[in-house]
């Protein structure tokens, strides 16, 4: 009798064994989150910033920028860089980029929401891929995610005034070309369609900080003004003031014309707050 108890007692210990193992096993801590609690670390963002790039031959910074759909100031800083220095084919260049994996679930859209960039411009910076068919394990471009990249904000720091004065505008005449990102890269700022020879006014009192050609620009004017910002008049036929002259503001400082890569006739006009272009149209009276 006391032998078939202790059995009954054995069988009775395995069978609740069987039972309660696997909740005691449920209730283990594991590597979730139950439904409506909240994550105490932030969540990743998929990132990896910076890519090494291998000079190739006929590779140019202004091609790379390009390619890689990046700003052109980036790269030079990232590298230590001058705009007219030759690159040597061999050489190892750090890319200023970000790119993220795609995972299962992502798509375009969502890839946009998450990155704070809008749906045009991550199609643009990775024209190479099918955006209604990405596959996961792909690499994508994130377009502006770098500082230096420059989709710039408006806000001015706590050194300006917060009333900032409208810029005049340099020429009259149709803005071609908007700011932002378009295909061959991003566009630092207006293109505004005027006949050769028209005179260019500076936006505002300031003095000249460069005068003379530049890659790409062709002959160019920069002037600070007095309230920390900047701005840029490129492609001018030619150039009416110099470096550390002092101008006033409608003052003629060049003439429309087509030097450095145009297509015709315009003034491309940038502004720059902080050290970073802002979107000219937002400055100009």
């Amino acid at each position: 009798m006391k032998r078939k108890w202790i059995s009954s007692l054995l069988v009775g210990i395995i069978f609740l064994g069987s039972v309660v193992g696997p909740v005691a096993a449920a209730l283990c801590p594991g590597d979730f989150l139950p439904w409506m609690s909240a994550a105490t670390a932030e969540p990743e963002t998929g990132l990896s910033t910076g890519r090494d790039h291998v000079v190739r031959n006929g590779d140019t910074l202004w091609a790379l920028s390009r390619e890689y759909h990046v700003d052109l100031d980036a790269l030079l800083l990232m590298n230590n860089l001058d705009e007219n220095d030759l690159l040597t084919v061999g050489r190892t260049l750090k890319i200023p980029i970000s790119t993220c994996t795609v995972k299962k679930g992502d798509t375009l859209s969502s890839l946009a929401s998450r990155y704070q960039v809008s749906v045009e411009a991550l199609a643009m910076a990775n024209q190479g891929k099918d955006p209604y068919q990405l596959e996961v394990g792909d690499v994508l471009i994130i377009p502006g995610f770098e500082a230096d990249s420059i989709a710039a904000s408006s806000t001015p720091s706590r050194g300006y005034s917060i009333d900032l004065a409208a810029f005049g505008w340099p020429v009259s005449g149709a803005v071609t070309s908007a700011y932002g990102w378009r295909k061959s890269g991003f566009h630092h700022g207006v293109d505004i369609a005027q006949e050769t020879g028209a005179p260019i006014k500076a936006a505002a009192d300031g003095i000249v900080i460069f005068s003379g050609a530049k890659p790409i620009y062709g002959k160019t004017v920069i002037i600070s003004h007095n309230d920390g910002r900047e701005t840029l008049y490129a492609h001018a036929q030619s150039i009416l003031v110099h470096k550390n002259q002092r101008v006033r503001k409608g003052q003629i400082i060049a003439l429309v014309g087509t030097t450095g890569r145009t297509t015709g006739p315009h003034v491309h006009f940038e502004v720059k707050l902080n050290g970073k272009t802002v979107n000219p149209l937002s400055q100009l009276r």
